[in-house]
């Protein structure tokens, strides 16, 4: 009764109903089905071994250029953003949040990071990427940016730099927000969801070591 309890105003504390519901990806073993990739691909590698998953890119950042320029193509070739992905168990028709804790390389203009959702394939997706001085929220429709919002970000003192950092991606009623330790850096409105894939970017050389993602339903 006292466990229950506790969990009950745990719950409410966090801003979560009675009946949320989650799920915790320990990367223990591939049970979501996170696509993997050894050293195939040119662009980068996503590899899931001892209860982490670890993906780096290898190149130069040229996907926020991308971006900036609607008219912009974003096939693969064309940038080196490397992603990994899954098809999460959630509803994203109603309220819902992503949690994942994460290590990375220092931020800087080149060497960035991201969450991407709404993924149905590599060229129709949102994403939420970021450096050192910005965030910028991506909608990608055919492998086309159809269209952005970028903000600037002002660290505190004990977020500059920090390399080891909780993502929070909240969901609710039509509205997304972006956090990082706590900290949200973006809120978009108006932006339907319709696909269940989620995953991870990295651009420019970055490495992303991914220790565990909560999923929950609010």
């Amino acid at each position: 009764m006292k466990r229950t309890f506790i969990s009950l105003c745990m719950m409410a504390a966090l801003g979560l109903s009675a009946n949320a519901q989650s799920f915790v990806e320990t990367f223990d073993a591939n049970s979501l089905g996170w696509t993997e990739s050894a050293g195939e691909s040119n662009s980068g590698t996503a590899i899931i071994d001892k209860g982490v998953m670890t993906i780096k890119s290898k190149g130069d950042s040229k996907f926020m250029r991308l971006a900036a320029n609607l008219n912009g193509n974003a096939k693969g070739s064309e940038n080196t953003a490397f992603e990994t992905h899954c098809y999460a168990p959630l509803d994203v028709k109603k309220p819902f949040e992503i949690i994942a804790n994460v290590k990375m390389d220092k931020l800087d203009l080149e060497r960035q990071a991201g969450m991407i959702f709404n993924y149905r394939d590599f060229g129709n997706y949102y994403a939420f990427v970021f450096n050192k001085e910005s965030v910028t929220f991506l909608r990608f429709v055919d492998n086309r940016c159809v269209g952005s919002i970028t903000q600037d970000i002002k660290w505190g003192k004990a977020e500059k730099g920090k390399q080891e950092q909780v993502w929070k991606l909240i969901s609710d009623n039509g509205e997304l927000q972006f956090f990082v330790n706590d900290m949200e850096i973006l809120k978009v409105r108006y932006m339907p969801l319709d696909f269940t894939g989620i995953g991870f970017y990295t651009i420019g050389k970055q490495t992303l070591v991914v220790d565990d993602v909560t999923f929950t339903q609010r």
